[in-house]
């Protein structure tokens, strides 16, 4: 199972004055699945940090719009315990999920987002210290355990310094692309980060070619990656992607 872990970012804490403070947990696994023979499941979170860190959680049902972007609202269609506690440095607690009744043919997306809470031990209001507090939303998918993600790249969109790619899921399960990338031959070209795109969902991604990555071949052949498997389309550049 995957495992993340948070700790302040070193950029995040230079732009923040002295005493500023921010917890260090981990969560595993950083993504949960449940359908009808896997009706509950659960995430453990582990205080990383030498100081006692409190948590609170709260559950958003997870949905993209037509464009692709990511939606949340406030739900409270699965079951999940505790929603507020306490780790002692070095401890760990696990938090339980379940459905609440039988699962949709269709998948449903939700996030779990587990939020580090103020310290009580710092003085309200004394300016003394900031708290940056860290949440992160485990991915949690419902569905009725068949079924599956049929991707498919419908449009390329070609312009002055980047390259536009659509990919449209036509399947009954989401699906997470790891990289989308330009490549010639086995060559990486230009890259840029992946993500979920839903059932029925067309999402775009923009590829960003710079100076530096031209000239670029002719002919070139996209690549998404997802879940080990990927998906290509070969694509004729004009001129215009590398023009000055």
């Amino acid at each position: 199972m995957g495992l993340l872990r948070w700790i302040p970012a070193i950029a995040l804490a230079a732009a923040l004055p002295l005493g500023a403070l921010a917890g260090a947990f981990g969560v595993s696994p950083i993504r949960v699945d449940l359908d009808s023979a896997s009706r509950t499941g659960m995430v453990n979170v582990t205080n990383d940090d030498d100081r006692k860190l409190s948590f609170q959680l709260k559950l958003f049902e997870w949905t993209q719009s037509a464009s692709g972007e990511d939606e949340y609202a406030e739900s409270g269609d699965l079951l999940f315990f505790p929603q507020i506690f306490t780790l002692d440095p070095k401890d760990r607690r696990l938090v339980r999920v379940g459905v609440k009744g039988p699962p949709a043919d269709r998948e449903r997306a939700f996030r779990l987002f587990i939020e580090e809470m103020p310290d009580p031990s710092l003085p309200p209001g004394s300016g003394a210290q900031i708290a940056v507090r860290l949440r992160f939303g485990v991915p949690i998918f419902v569905s009725a355990g068949k079924g599956e993600a049929q991707p498919e790249i419908v449009s390329v969109d070609v312009s002055k310094g980047s390259v536009r790619v659509a990919i449209r899921n036509g399947g009954t399960r989401q699906i997470r692309f790891e990289e989308v990338a330009l490549m010639a031959g086995e060559r990486t070209l230009a890259k840029t980060a992946g993500w979920y795109v839903f059932p029925g969902i067309t999402r775009a991604f923009v590829v960003p070619v710079t100076a530096q990555d031209c000239p670029v071949p002719a002919s070139v052949e996209l690549r998404a990656t997802a879940d080990g498997k990927e998906i290509r389309r070969t694509v004729e550049i004009p001129p215009a992607l590398c023009s000055p």
